[in-house]
């Protein structure tokens, strides 16, 4: 039951790593894996939430989310990341 959220319907957040995971090592080449975890920490550099908008480290953690984002994109231009006005 380990895979299973509290409705014992649908899986939680484990079991779609694990998934993801197994997947990923089948199906996906070993030259993308790096490309992958680099959007991967842009998705997760814009879902955050600062505690203070206002502050320098928020403001430098912006500049540096907007440099990975201009660096990926030289590579795949069809990619589109949106980075809110906050």
């Amino acid at each position: 039951y380990r895979f299973y959220a509290k409705d014992m319907i649908h899986p939680n957040e484990t079991a779609i790593e694990y998934i993801w995971e197994k997947f990923r090592l089948v199906w996906i080449k070993d030259s993308m894996d790096n490309h992958m975890k680099k959007v991967d920490e842009i998705q997760r550099g814009l879902q955050h939430r600062p505690f203070n908008p206002d502050s320098e480290a928020h403001k430098n953690f912006l500049t540096s989310l907007r440099r990975k984002i201009t660096h990926i994109q030289k590579e795949y231009p069809f990619m589109d990341f949106k980075i809110s006005k906050a």
